[in-house]
Order: structure tokens, then sequence, then C-alpha cells
């Protein structure tokens, strides 16, 4: 997606915007503006056929304190891209101007090659033809974008063809998973807190875990997390009041009680109970919520990862 920041950039700067992108010619150098929750990128599509130009790019970008002058949380350079992460706080779109003005003159210092250069082939471009490419904007001939197409749909083809796994396996060690970061969370809910760390924390065990049983990475995957994520918030809040009547058991503060009761004493109070019903509730709500905040960017990768690499013609 695309904020009103780098749309009034992307406007002053003559680029189009679409599919959840700013894309265009930005000083000589395709261009696409994207954002998220927290952050702001910049992918520029070019390449290097002399490596000693790309090194010397690279010594540049070495030397430079990117986070403490641009708020750059990663800069990599990949055979076909440039991709820029931001920090977003307040003031970080003049950051981001600020970068443009001082990295996009190093890109032809260093030989980069230009937006009429197609980068599927190296040939020049006499047209215009956009392609939205996982998430970047190139612009390449058509024949050239069709060859990309055929070979993204053979590498998907072979993806799935060698995915041996199962839903079943992978919703066990999910399962798992959620379990162990239910314990983290039924700790940290007994010293009273609730923190989004430990909603991420439950996804990325359940989402090791799936892996780790070699679950199918199919599109229910995303469905199996979800479930099993929202299984271990809520077993994590009724697990701290377990804990907690298991050390008054101990203490003798409940001497009518073993610890097989504890179950069934919990049951009966969010029966009977109102005021605990209420406030597990209220528990279990801001839990679901603090872990869609942690989850919601691993979620978003994981469903990027077994849908594959998406390609669509922008103009």
């Amino acid at each position: 997606m695309i904020g009103s920041g780098l749309k009034k950039l992307a406007k002053e700067l003559g680029m189009q915007v679409g599919s959840g992108v700013a894309y265009g010619n930005v000083r000589g150098y395709n261009t696409t503006f994207c954002e998220g929750s927290g952050w702001k990128r910049i992918d520029i599509a070019t390449q290097f056929t002399d490596p000693e130009q790309r090194n010397g790019l690279q010594a540049e970008i070495n030397a430079a304190d990117l986070q403490r002058q641009y708020r750059v949380q990663e800069l990599i350079i990949h055979p076909k891209t440039i991709s820029v992460v931001f920090l977003d706080n307040p003031g970080t779109m003049k950051k981001l101007r600020a970068f443009i003005d001082w990295f996009y003159p190093l890109l032809g210092q260093h030989g980069a090659a230009k937006a009429n250069i197609c980068p599927e082939c190296g040939a020049q471009m006499t047209t215009e033809a956009w392609y939205l490419i996982d998430g970047v904007a190139y612009c390449m001939h058509e024949a050239c974008a069709g060859r990309v197409q055929a070979q993204l749909d053979q590498n998907e083809q072979q993806r799935q063809e060698e995915d041996t796994g199962s839903y079943a396996q992978g919703f066990v060690g999910a399962l798992l998973g959620a379990a162990l970061g239910a314990v983290v969370w039924a700790l940290v809910l007994m010293w009273g807190y609730v923190a989004s760390i430990v909603g991420l924390l439950i996804g990325w065990l359940a989402n090791k875990g799936y892996n780790l049983f070699k679950g199918k990475q199919g599109k229910g995957k995303v469905a199996i997390l979800i479930v099993v994520i929202i299984l271990g918030v809520l077993v994590g809040t009724l697990a701290a009041d377990a804990i907690t009547l298991a050390q008054m058991i101990d203490s003798g503060e409940l001497l009518d009680l073993t610890y097989g009761d504890i179950p069934s004493t919990i049951l009966f109070m969010l029966a009977v109970d109102n005021e605990y019903l209420t406030a597990t509730l209220s528990n279990m709500a801001m839990g679901l919520l603090f872990a869609g905040l942690g989850v919601y960017a691993l979620l978003r990768k994981a469903g990027q990862e077994v849908s594959g690499v998406k390609m669509k013609k922008l103009n």
C-alpha cells in the first residue's frame, strides 16, 4: 500500500500510482515506492554489467551512516534491483527525500543501468510497458515479460510438485509450536502484561512447527496458522489462571482442591462468576488484539510464500 506522503512525492516526481504502489522514472531510474506498518521502501530496478562498479557503489554505501542520516534500516543490492527500507516515523519523508538526493547521483557515477534499459534482456526500450513482479515495478519489452511469466509459471509448478507435505502434519507441528508460545503468554499475563511481542512469538513458533513437521506449503497454511495462534492466545490466557490456582493449592490456600481439579474449577467459575467471565473474555480480546498486531507481518509473509511470485501488467 501507499500513503499520502509517498503519493505526494510520487506526484511531484511524475510517477504513477496503482496496485498499491507508486512507480515511474525517478531521475533516470525506474523506481517503486511502497509502505507498510512502520516502514517505507524504495525499489530501484537496475543492474550492473561491471562487478567493480557494483563494488564501488557498495563501498560508498558502507562508508555512510545510513541509519542516522536517512533512517535506512536495510539496503540490499540484488541482481536486478536495489531495495531500501526506511523506518517510518514522523519526519521520515524528509529523510527519504534527502536520501534520493544523495543516492541517485551515485547510481550514475557507478554505471547502474538506466530506465531505458530492459532489465530482462539488457537492450534499450522504445516503448513503456510496466509490470509489477513481487511488489516491484519493472519496465520491459512485452516479449521479455512473456518469458518472465513463463519462467514464473514453471517455477511455481515445480514448487508444487516438490511439495510433498500435508496439512495434517503441519497442523500438528503448528499446534505444538503455539502451545509452547501459550506457556510464555501465560507467564507474561501472570506478571500483569499483554505484549504484541509474545503474540509474535506464538506465531513464529507455530510457523516453525508447521515447517518442521513438513506441512504443505499451500494456501491452507495461513488458515491453519491463524487458527492455532488464536488457540495459543486463548489457552495461554486460561493457563495463567491455572498456574495461579496451582500456586494457591501448593501454598495451602485452597485445601479442598487438587491439581486435577483445576480444569473443572476454571470451567465452573466461567459458568457461575460473571465478573470472572468478563475479566477472562477481556484478557482474551486484548490478547488477540496484541497477537494480531504482532503476527500480521508474519502471516502476510507466509501468505506470499505459499502463493508464489505474482506478475501483473500495470499499463
